[in-house]
């Protein structure tokens, strides 16, 4: 029986009343085996110090193990013991006969030239505020006095004292993540009040988005109202220049004018408002590696996973390859402190893995560990930016910086883990694919390819046949499929690309009717390309899901599910969606009923598995 359904039969029980005498029934599988009362004993001798959250984790986890990889029981007991160690991280932090000093702290690292001591792992903002209504809209915009007395907010102040705790104190938010930039900010401001922190305490980092040939004066407003929000802070450790992605806004970024917007963060470095000045990226490898190579920044936000680099990915990188490696070694030449943005959802939407990419990293660590530690020991980059919804989210990164700290043991960890998907991806797209199936394909931004994101489109295959990521691979065409929707032929190249171009999800999904000969002339196979970007639109357009019976037969399936509840501005993210939510008409999010139903069942569960073994 499926957990999803083992719950279910449970809640059902709780809830009418039912009692059952045969436990097997009300338990995940993994809790009747015949090692299930040690793993609950494993999991009762840490219960009351592991989350509600981290607890249905775990559970999840094992059942997949068992259920779906039929570990073997000796591996299974010793995977319980690691999960939970790993999330009894809380009662590290409070047992007082450790001396502060020795207790876990989230390691730092110097952020290039900042010389800032940055925590590996930074909570980045834009998962866990009220909502994504900007406070630019009128009528609609989120009351400020009312946002910081919400629930989301006593979560959020949650999720803060949790990283601040465990020595994570790089906080990153922006302008365009609705109401987040506020809440932090009066969640830090409280704490200095309070006097439980100084200033000196955490790194502060927001964003503002440059639009093309934007003037001073229009840039200048922008940073008005970030300031009148994050002004009881002092100053903004990291500004950075938001999503730079196309031309037009790199034009004007880098514009040396005295009116131009460069200056003028100049400017506010010289007055002490800011201390750093860096951007963030969703362009093509192309255009982060012009930004970089100006040197006129001290750090960089980008995509740079061991699955693929988001819009990057695919998108030639100027010296022979294609997606992020290059910026990111570049950037690290210049000394720049860098950033990576998401590697948990845009990287591969790890929190809800699919099976095939769990199975083959193991049982040692995992996928969201997996992907942290590759960014710091094979990429070298500084930190990894995780949008924490709730500070259960911080198990894994708490597993990974572990690991981290471990030195040569992360080393073989990490780089064991990597053989074994590489591995695979030979094993399912073929070796000379692997190597060369996104070399010498144009970006989106070059005329030949009509705006089509090509080398987008042939990552997703390979996310979806080398690796099962189904549900990943759907989202991100999706973000596809919202750009470019009006692109005309009557329009001129350019024009289609300012009017259609979301600077946050560059480029358009795949149009049949687009001859692509001219674009793929230089590519190895440009009819197996052809073909591949073909099936992966049929496969994600929008109105036509996989069975799940299909799904299963081709391997797409999802190993466990960590998240426990919907975080506050909802995963999904439509306009009608945020508008029925701040008119109190849907839920925006937030720990339900059904959590902690589940929770509480799944904790009688473990305790009447746990008593039998003391019966023996």
């Amino acid at each position: 029986m499926s957990l999803v359904r083992s719950v279910s039969r449970q809640l059902s029980a709780v809830l009418v009343g039912e009692t059952k005498s045969d436990d097997d029934e009300l338990s995940p599988s993994v809790l009747s085996s015949s090692v299930g009362p040690e793993i609950a004993s494993i999991l009762e001798k840490h219960g009351d110090k592991i989350h509600d959250d981290s607890f249905l984790k775990v559970v999840r986890q094992l059942e997949f193990w068992h259920a779906d990889m039929d570990l073997p029981d000796v591996e299974l007991l010793a995977l319980a013991e690691r999960l939970a160690n790993i999330a009894s991280w809380r009662e590290d932090l409070e047992d007082e006969s450790v001396p502060a000093g020795e207790k876990f702290k989230i390691p730092k690292v110097r952020f290039g030239k900042t010389e800032l001591q940055m925590p590996i792992v930074t909570c980045g903002g834009m998962r866990v505020q009220e909502t994504w209504i900007p406070d630019t809209v009128p009528l609609l915009k989120p009351n400020k006095a009312k946002v910081v007395k919400s629930k989301s907010q006593r979560n959020l102040e949650d999720v803060v004292l949790s990283c601040l705790n465990i020595g994570l104190n790089h906080f990153e938010t922006a302008r365009f993540y609705g109401s987040s930039e506020v809440q932090f900010v009066d969640a830090l401001a409280n704490l200095i009040k309070e006097g439980k922190i100084q200033r000196g305490d955490f790194i502060f980092q927001t964003k503002i988005a440059p639009k093309g040939g934007i003037k001073r004066e229009d840039f200048a407003k922008q940073w008005e109202a970030s300031w009148s929000n994050v002004r009881m802070l002092g100053y903004v450790d990291l500004m950075s220049f938001h999503c730079v992605s196309n031309d037009d806004q790199i034009d004007t970024v880098l514009n040396d004018a005295d009116d131009g917007i460069y200056n003028f963060a100049l400017e506010l470095k010289r007055e002490g408002k800011i201390k750093h000045i860096g951007f963030s990226t969703h362009g093509s490898a192309a255009n982060i590696m012009r930004m970089i190579n100006s040197n006129k920044f001290e750090y960089v936000n980008l995509h740079r996973h061991f699955f693929g680099d988001y819009h990057a990915a695919g998108t030639p990188d100027t010296l022979g390859g294609q997606g992020n490696a290059a910026c990111v070694k570049r950037a690290l030449e210049l000394d720049m402190g860098v950033f990576n943005i998401s590697p948990n959802d845009k990287g591969g939407k790890l929190y809800r893995p699919s099976a095939a990419v769990a199975a083959a990293i193991g049982p040692g660590m995992s996928p969201i560990a997996f992907a942290a530690l590759y960014s710091w020991k094979v990429e070298g980059m500084h930190t990894v930016s995780v949008g924490f919804a709730r500070s259960s989210d911080l198990d894994e990164v708490i597993e990974a910086a572990r690991i981290y700290a471990d030195g040569e043991r992360a080393d073989a960890l990490v780089r064991a883990a990597a053989g074994r998907l590489e591995n695979l991806a030979i094993e399912k797209l073929g070796k000379e694919w692997f190597e060369m199936g996104l070399l010498n394909v144009p970006s989106f931004n070059e005329k030949e390819t009509d705006g089509i994101c090509i080398g987008h489109m042939l990552w997703l295959h390979n996310c979806l046949t080398a690796y099962g990521m189904y549900e990943f691979a759907r989202d991100r065409y999706g973000s596809l499929e919202n750009s470019g929707k009006s692109w005309s032929k009557s329009l001129s190249f350019e024009e289609n690309k300012k009017k259609n171009f979301n600077f946050g999800n560059p480029g358009r999904f795949y149009d049949a009717k687009v001859d692509l000969s001219e674009a793929l002339k230089g590519h190895y196979d440009p009819e197996l390309v052809i073909s591949k970007i073909n099936e992966v639109h049929n496969w994600l357009k929008k109105g036509s899901p996989l069975p799940d019976e299909e799904r299963k037969k081709l391997g797409w399936t999802q190993a466990y599910n960590l998240t426990t509840w919907e975080e506050y501005p909802t995963e999904v993210i439509t306009v009608s969606r945020i508008l029925l939510s701040r008119m109190g008409i849907v839920s925006g999010g937030g720990k339900s009923e059904a959590a902690v139903q589940e929770a509480n069942v799944m904790r009688e569960v473990v305790r009447r598995k746990s008593s039998l073994l003391l019966q023996k």
